[in-house]
C-alpha cells in the first residue's frame, strides 16, 4: 500500500512540475482594494489549499469527536471488566459456613414430637389467573384467484 501511495505522490509532483513549466507566467488579480501580479502555479496551489481547508477542518473535528467517544467507551469497558472480575471472584468464593447455635427455648422445655399434631390450613379456592394468549395479527385474505 505504501508503494502505491509513493507512486501516486510521485505522479502528482511530476504533473504539478509539468504544469508549472508549461504555465510559467504571471496573471493579474484585482481584489478591489489592491491589484496583484501572481505567478500562475502559485495561484493554483493557493486555490487548492484554500479549497482543502474546510474539508480538513471537518475531518479534524470528526476525528476529535470520535477520539472522545472511543475514550469514553474504553473507560466503560474497563469498568465492566472490573465488575466482571469482581463478580467472578464472588461466584467462585465458597459460601460462608455458619455454625449452628444450640437450640434453647426461652419459653420452657420443648414438647415431645409425639404430642405435636400438625395442623392443616385449608386455603380458599382462589381463581387461577388465565394465561393470556399471545397477540397475533389476523391474516389477510388471500388474493382472488389463488
Amino acid at each position: 500500500m505504501s508503494t502505491i501511495r509513493a507512486l501516486l505522490l510521485a505522479l502528482l509532483v511530476a504533473g504539478l512540475t509539468l504544469f508549472s513549466v508549461a504555465n510559467n507566467s504571471f496573471v493579474p488579480i484585482d481584489l478591489g482594494f489592491i491589484a496583484l501580479q501572481v505567478w500562475l502555479p502559485l495561484l493554483v496551489l493557493a486555490a487548492f489549499l484554500l479549497g482543502l481547508l474546510p474539508v480538513w477542518l471537518r475531518l479534524a473535528a470528526d476525528r476529535l469527536i470520535l477520539r472522545r467517544k472511543v475514550s469514553k467507551l474504553e473507560a466503560a469497558l474497563a469498568q465492566a471488566e472490573t465488575d466482571l472480575a469482581q463478580a467472578r471472584v464472588e461466584l467462585l468464593r465458597p459460601p460462608a459456613v455458619r455454625p449452628e447455635a444450640p437450640r434453647t427455648s426461652d419459653t420452657g422445655p420443648e414438647a415431645p414430637e409425639s404430642l405435636v399434631t400438625p395442623v392443616q390450613v385449608q386455603q380458599p379456592h382462589a381463581q387461577q389467573p388465565q394465561a393470556q394468549q399471545p397477540h397475533t395479527m389476523p391474516r389477510p385474505a388471500p388474493p382472488p384467484g389463488t
